[in-house]
């Protein structure tokens, strides 16, 4: 930590540790500081390091009140002070944003690499990669009867229904159809496949019917979802299922 005292009061103490010393040069040498540090603490009113501020009051056989204190400061606040000042000058002559939008740019390019290297090595490994990183982003935190952590309240209970069946299912496994990989909420038997959303919005339903064109062609589709929120999803009519009691239904049927 450094120390900055109000105005005068290290000049004070420096005079009086010289007094003491009887020069300033045996002042420098007592206290094991460069002489030219001793005539400026006199001339500026410096932070100094608590350490040394507490080794020349010792000299002095004095106690400073916290009242004489102007500022405590990290022992890191010269290099705020320096970023500070890099990012007023930058900003000043407009450089700040140029070199910022050019980091983001060797970052965008970087990344871009890499994901290409990704994919040209393993792509189904890299889907699965990049899948469970979302996973833990998204913050599973429901558990279902058999101990998986899922999304949301409405993947817990279709899960607790199939387990109160006792239909084999898996959950967000990797389905690939036609070069595309998806991670299907729910697939039963490798037949079957159950999307469910409480999304409350029209472009959620334009998505999933883009996604159900393809997954038909290998399995059969349903979408659950509360029943208020039908009015929203007309567009995939055909595959939709309202509310537990409908999705139990079907499940027996199965």
């Amino acid at each position: 930590m450094y120390i900055l005292l109000k105005k005068g009061k290290l000049k004070e103490i420096i005079q009086e540790a010289i007094k003491k010393a009887g020069s300033q040069k045996k002042f420098a040498k007592d206290i094991k500081i460069p002489r030219s540090k001793a005539w400026s603490y006199q001339k500026y009113n410096i932070a100094l390091k608590k350490e040394r501020l507490e080794k020349i009051l010792k000299y002095i056989n004095v106690k400073i009140s916290n009242t004489y204190i102007e500022k405590e400061l990290p022992n890191n606040w010269r290099q705020i002070i320096g970023g500070d000042n890099c990012v007023k000058k930058k900003t000043k002559n407009n450089s700040l944003n140029k070199q910022l939008k050019e980091s983001r740019k060797k970052i965008k390019k970087t990344l871009s690499d890499w994901h290409k290297e990704q994919k040209s090595k393993n792509l189904e490994e890299y889907h699965i990669c990049q899948y469970e990183k979302f996973k833990k982003i998204a913050n599973y935190k429901f558990q279902t009867k058999n101990g998986e952590k899922v999304r949301n309240i409405l993947e817990k209970e279709i899960a607790d229904i199939l387990t109160k069946l006792k239909k084999s299912y898996e959950y967000e496994p990797l389905v690939k159809i036609e070069n595309k990989y998806f991670f299907p909420d729910f697939v039963i038997d490798k037949k079957v496949i159950i999307e469910c959303t409480m999304w409350r919005g029209y472009d959620k339903a334009i998505k999933l019917k883009e996604k159900i064109n393809i997954l038909q062609k290998r399995f059969k589709v349903y979408v659950v979802i509360p029943e208020k929120l039908s009015q929203y999803y007309q567009s995939i009519n055909e595959n939709l299922i309202l509310g537990l009691n409908d999705f139990e239904m079907l499940i027996k049927d199965i």
